[in-house]
């Protein structure tokens, strides 16, 4: 039981971390979704002594999901093997609590994905993280079939950790490949969180293991409780930020203006030791413009803007040494004004033309953000040029167009910042 208890704290903190790190990106939340219904599965091990071997399967399917998501969007058949998984998982979770031989239609799917990581990994620095999440993967798939079929080949206390530990080490991947991708440091902010988490956990499930000494009996309600303060203290300090703006909008409910600039503040300070120390003179050229790309799309959010390596240019810090909510702002103006020299030369505020294509597509969803494929986008807030860009975004350029034209825009932008080194 205590192993158990083990890999259900970790795996429960490991999945609310991912989950609070960066739930807008799929494959993490995927994954942190599917170490998350491990831990519910363990939980259910530890107090009741057994769960549906089905329940082992939901963090395959998470995995497959987050898998494809890997796979480049520019890939034509992404979409569709996206929405053939989402329409197949439930039916396969049904089948299998029905006979448990379904379930190795998911391990298939499971080695079939390890086998589009190692075909589509990148030509860049992310390969060793690729490379790992291939080795894990492939750990994880045997320990599924090994533990969802009914093989009794190695005994169940012994394959239940055996995949926790794969579950572990698979988030831990995915933390870094995110890292890596976001241009962040992650050794302080994991560490912070992981050790406040379990700081709260262990002093509230103290109480219980006291009662347990004294009585000298564990029963189902002593198990429940020790589970359900574990639970408790991980979650609740986890997602404390989020915690916090519900109770905001909760006792004060008339400031909304005041609302977003504590939650503003709180999301800042917790970015700040995800601040990478990498110099972007020491930056190659496309790992430079690549962090560009991602900085520009982070224009409207703050507090992921914060964590850009971008805050350690020359420009942004001259006059902002010490202050980081100064220096965010001073990267955003940067960035902004860098986005307003691709504008055509002219009193006109809009245009069509090839000249204006890369302005476009910088300016009005990122400074402005218009959000031109969205359905609820409402056209009364906005002002005569805004409704102009969004009808011919709707009706001339389509979704992967716009794509191409913003990496190339953030490109030139990228070329000029780099020059400036």
């Amino acid at each position: 039981m205590i192993v158990n208890l083990f890999f259900f704290s970790f795996t429960l903190w490991l999945g609310a971390y991912l989950l609070a790190r960066n739930s807008q990106k799929m494959t993490v939340r995927l994954t942190g979704w599917g170490v998350l219904f491990y831990a519910v599965a363990l939980a259910l091990e530890i107090i009741w002594g057994q769960q549906p071997n089905g329940l082992l399967l939901i963090p395959a399917l998470f995995w497959i999901g987050a898998a494809l998501y890997l796979v480049p969007e520019e890939m034509p058949w992404r979409q569709a093997v996206i929405r053939t998984w989402l329409l197949i998982s439930i039916p396969i979770f049904i089948l299998t609590l029905l006979n448990t031989w379904f379930s190795l239609i998911a391990v298939l799917a499971l080695f079939a994905c390890l086998v589009l990581i190692v075909k589509f990994k990148p030509q860049s620095q992310a390969r060793p993280s690729y490379a790992l999440l291939v080795v894990i993967g492939l750990f994880f798939s045997l320990g599924t079939g090994l533990l969802v079929l009914p093989l009794n080949w190695i005994p169940r206390s012994w394959m239940i950790p055996a995949l926790g530990l794969d579950l572990v080490l698979m988030g831990v991947a995915i933390t870094l490949w995110d890292a890596f991708d976001e241009g962040e440091s992650i050794r302080s902010h994991i560490l912070r969180s992981f050790v406040s988490s379990f700081y709260y956990a262990g002093a509230l499930a103290v109480f219980v293991v006291i009662a347990i000494a004294i009585d000298g009996q564990i029963t189902l309600g002593k198990l429940i409780a020790l589970v359900g303060v574990i639970a408790f203290g991980i979650l609740t300090q986890t997602f404390s930020d989020s915690i916090q703006t519900i109770l905001d909008r909760l006792t004060l409910p008339h400031d909304p203006a005041l609302n977003d600039q504590r939650e503003i503040l709180r999301q800042t300070a917790d970015a700040l030791p995800r601040l990478s120390t990498l110099e972007p003179a020491s930056m190659d050229e496309e790992h430079f413009a690549r962090l560009t790309r991602r900085a520009i799309s982070n224009l409207g959010d703050l507090p992921k803007l914060s964590t850009s390596p971008l805050m350690n240019l020359p420009a942004v810090i001259a006059n902002n040494p010490d202050n980081p909510l100064d220096r965010v702002h001073a990267l955003k103006a940067l960035l902004t004004q860098s986005i307003q020299r691709l504008k055509p030369q002219g009193k006109d505020d809009f245009g069509t033309t090839d000249e204006w294509r890369y302005y476009n597509s910088l300016y009005f969803p990122y400074v402005l953000g218009l959000k031109p494929y969205t359905r609820r986008m409402d056209k009364d807030t906005l002002d005569e040029t805004s409704c102009l860009a969004l009808e011919w975004f709707q009706s001339s350029v389509p979704e992967r167009t716009l794509h191409n034209w913003q990496n190339a825009a953030a490109k030139l932008i990228a070329d000029e910042l780099r020059a400036r080194l």
